[in-house]
Formats: C-alpha cells, structure tokens, sequence
C-alpha cells in the first residue's frame, strides 16, 4: 500500500502534462486509459499504470502541444482504487496546467465463472469520483486584446467530475460527466463563457479469437448542456503472448464532431502500438479531413506507459 501511494505521489508531482482543451477530451490514446475520460476506471484493473503521453497538434502551424502523466492503482486486499493525473496543455494565447486526484471504488459481481486470471474482476461495478484544480494563464495576442493590463494574467479554476464504469466478461462501458462547478476566469471577462457540464458515455466489446488474439469495436459519444456532440467509433485489433512477454495492436478511429459549423468536423486516426513485457509504447496520427489538412503536417502523439504486472490484456 505504501509503495502504491509513494507512486501516485510521484506521478503528481512530476513534470505537469495534459489532456483536455476546455471541455472536451483531445487525447487521441485514451483507449489505453480510460480513466482520463472516467474517474471509476482507477483501480478497476489489479494492476498499476504508469502512463506518459506528448501530443503536437497541427505541426507546421504553432498548433497547441499537450503532455501528460497519470498513474492508477488498487489497493492491496481492498476495492479501492487511486489515480492521479498532471497535465499541460499550452497555446499561444493560453495556458493550463492542472491536475487530479481520484477516489474510486468496486463492487466485485462474479460468482464463479473464470474468464480472466482474478475471477472477481469478470463482472464489477465501479463508482468513482474526482478533485482537479487547473491553472489558466492568459496572454494577450495581437488583435484579441487591447487592454494593456491584461497582457498576461492567471487564475486557478476547481472543478469536481464523478463516473461509473461496468464490465462483464468482454463487455466494458461507462458513464461520467465533468465541470460539476460552474467557473468563469475572472480575467477573460465576457471573452470566456462557462466550462459548461460535460457528459462523456463509451462503451466496446472483446471479441476473443484465441488465447492470443482480439479484436475490440468501441464507441465514444460526449456532449454538454449546450447541445456540443461529439462521436467516436474505433475498432482495434490486438495480438498479445505472455509465453513470449510480447504483443501489438492496431487500431483506426473515426471521430466525428457534430456541432453545426465546426470547421474541423471530422478525423481519421491511426494508432499502432508495442508491448515488450511491461512496457508499452504506441503512436497516434490524427488527420483531420478539411482544409486544414493540407496546411499542416498533421497532428502526432506518443504514449510511453509502464504496468507493475505483465498484462493479461492490454490495459483500458
């Protein structure tokens, strides 16, 4: 227990990285980690991840660049889970960097059928809930703002987000919603409206071919109070031996933006990833399918992640 909470400590601590732009979730990777999305998932697995990720969006046009950190774990002979994050999500203009802490717990709902190695974990209900303060630091670009004294100023901004999350053999899905306190930054007077409530809901399945190999279809819908929709349908395949501590995954994501007028609606993203024994790394392309994608070199992230365990699956 105590090594598990001298780690999640560490990982608060270190360099801060990131994951959201406001509301909604630009972390291409969060298929390997779901807690980004929903507090409930720390500590659902019997198993610690480490996970390290740096994002460059929109190379060639001074896009915005995002790093983050998070840990999860679960405590010894206990259903409880911790998490924790540290993030970094820099424009030219703004600047926020924060972090969480989570508290989940699990209702093990097993009774007796083995499907994975801990039978307790092939049916479990999970509840979590979250604290996250962010710092925003604001600086003034040439034409947004004419206001010498507001050339460059911060704020911290609380917010409170809860989940639940459910498995059941392959099945996995979850419900969470983010921004429970209503915060306008002060120092963006009318030019920054409210982190509105923000709703995120994904569910997939794993279809077992073997002891070996899956293939796991997934979709993601998140929306807020203002009518804001986003979708997401992936399919990814994976090949994964413990008798030679090696495995690998393919996966293609489509993303599709619904709100009327968004100028980068719709996405295609490629991600292909590594497992050599603990150690995973991956690597995300997102090519958004407008106009822009001619002007750009496309958006990349990498995803450096260590698991105290050798993986039965791929984490989630």
């Amino acid at each position: 227990m105590k090594k598990n909470i001298l780690m999640l400590v560490a990982a608060m601590c270190a360099l801060a990285t990131g994951v959201f732009a406001q509301q909604r979730p630009i972390y291409d990777q969060y298929h390997f980690n779901y807690y980004l999305l929903n507090p409930a998932v720390a500590g659902a697995e019997r198993c610690s991840h480490l996970m390290l990720t740096g994002k460059q969006s929109w190379i060639g046009k001074d896009g915005p660049s995002t790093y983050l950190l998070s840990y999860r774990t679960r405590l010894n002979t206990k259903n409880i889970g911790l998490g924790g994050y540290i993030y970094n999500d820099h424009t030219p203009q703004f600047n926020y960097v924060g972090g969480q802490f989570t508290f989940a717990y699990h209702i093990p709902l097993s009774n007796g059928s083995r499907y994975s190695k801990r039978v307790e974990l092939d049916r479990q209900l999970s509840f979590g809930v979250s604290a996250r303060l962010k710092y925003l630091h604001y600086t003034a670009v040439d034409g947004f703002d004419d206001d010498p004294a507001n050339e460059t100023d911060g704020e911290i901004m609380p917010d409170v987000n809860v989940g639940v999350y459910y498995t059941s053999y392959g099945f996995f899905g979850g419900l969470s919603f983010t921004n429970l306190i209503p915060f306008k930054p002060a120092i963006l007077g009318d030019t920054y409206d409210y982190d509105n409530l923000t709703g995120f809901l994904f569910a997939g399945y794993d279809f077992d071919f073997n002891e070996f190999q899956t293939l796991e279809p997934s979709a993601n819908f998140n929306f807020d109070v203002d009518g804001h929709m986003q979708m997401e349908l992936n399919l990814k395949y994976m090949q994964n031996d413990q008798l030679t501590n090696f495995g690998w995954w393919a996966q293609l994501s489509y993303r599709h933006v619904l709100d009327p007028g968004n100028v980068q609606p719709l996405s295609l993203i490629p991600i292909v990833g590594l497992r050599f024994n603990k150690f995973q790394l991956a690597y995300a392309f997102n090519l958004t399918l407008n106009e822009l994608a001619s002007k750009t070199y496309g958006t990349h992230e990498l995803m450096l992640a260590y698991s105290f365990c050798v993986p039965h699956r791929f984490c989630r």
